[in-house]
């Protein structure tokens, strides 16, 4: 029979493999979270301890890359001795050159009246005028007009400036454009342009001078003392007598500003002492003179005319002179021996033979 102490020994000899494969715990060293708790809460697998006691555990940051420091380049000679050069005031030459290739080549042959254009003021028309880019045209009124307020159209396209009492400058911005000006004047009168602005390649000259004839109001005749009759003969149908009767009693066209004169009937000569040749178109029916003016009357012949331009010959050249319309009669204030009149590529040359 087994003894109770036996029994005891042998029960705890069987019993001693089983407990040494089984692990220690300890509470001292808790496990460390995969992840990190949130701010103010404790980790489940910590015994329960006081949430203040607890400290959120700190990351450590993550190092930057390094970045390679760029050298600065180094200062060209060129430059340093630039520099050096200006700090003295010593700055290079500019160049200048433009681009070329823009002259006109209707100027080649032109005539000397082209870019010239006169007419004939006029109360219920409307003044062409052609224009071109990088050129100013001038617009003159008739002498006794005085402008007042102007309305251009257009007014990027085109800029328009007043010069004188009478005279209004005119350029466009462009090729290719058109529009309207009005000019007005202090006796109310309203003078209507359309502006035409063409390229430097243009086969036309552009109007550089655009001159209006006449008066806003003709002036007063006044009295002749001496008789026509005993200034020209006055035979019926003679031209001369005619013509000395338009000049004193002028009779305007409808519509027509007309400016008249006052003259002398009785130093009035040369009839018949004018040679005359070139354009038959041009060709008055009679030409007479006194000591200041130069007469070329038209008659009906006048109307729908398009006007001359008058030149004198001094030294051999050309040089434009003042002229004037009263009724069928162009009036050129000179009284050379030789007037040349220009219309396009017309021309009319009238010399005086007689004395002077």
């Amino acid at each position: 029979m087994i003894s109770r102490s036996a029994l005891a020994v042998a029960l705890l000899l069987s019993a001693a493999p089983a407990l040494a494969q089984t692990p220690v715990k300890s509470l001292a060293q808790p496990p460390v979270p995969t992840t990190p708790p949130a701010p103010g809460k404790v980790p489940s697998s910590l015994p329960m301890t006081s949430a203040s006691s607890y400290q959120t555990p700190v990351l450590a940051p993550q190092p930057q890359p390094q970045v390679a420091a760029i050298p600065p380049a180094p200062l060209p000679d060129s430059a340093y001795q630039q520099a050096v050069g200006q700090a003295e005031g010593n700055f290079p030459e500019m160049d200048r050159v433009g681009a070329g290739g823009q002259i006109q080549n209707a100027w080649n042959n032109s005539e000397p009246r082209n870019g010239v254009y006169a007419t004939r003021v006029c109360e219920d028309c409307v003044y062409k005028v052609r224009t071109r880019e990088f050129m100013s045209t001038t617009l003159v009124l008739p002498e006794d007009a005085e402008i007042t307020q102007i309305d251009l159209g257009d007014a990027t396209g085109f800029k328009v400036h007043v010069r004188a009492a009478n005279m209004v400058a005119v350029r466009p911005a462009a090729y290719g454009l058109d529009t309207n000006l009005n000019i007005y004047t202090k006796s109310g009168a309203v003078y209507p342009f359309y502006l035409r602005s063409e390229g430097f390649n243009s086969v036309h000259v552009p109007d550089l001078i655009v001159r209006i004839l006449g008066r806003e109001s003709p002036e007063e005749i006044r009295p002749v003392a001496l008789t026509l009759a005993s200034a020209v003969p006055a035979k019926p149908g003679d031209p001369a007598g005619k013509a000395v009767h338009d000049l004193v009693h002028p009779k305007p066209e409808g519509g027509d500003f007309v400016r008249t004169i006052a003259f002398d009937p009785a130093k009035l000569r040369g009839w018949k002492d004018y040679r005359l040749w070139g354009d038959d178109d041009l060709k008055p029916e009679i030409v007479y003179r006194d000591d200041v003016f130069t007469y070329i009357r038209y008659g009906d012949k006048w109307d729908g005319m398009e006007l001359s331009t008058a030149y004198v010959t001094i030294d051999g050249i050309d040089e434009l002179v003042n002229s004037r319309v009263q009724g069928s009669t162009f009036i050129v204030e000179s009284v050379n021996p030789l007037i040349t009149l220009k219309n396009g590529k017309k021309f009319l040359c009238i010399q005086y033979n007689g004395n002077s």
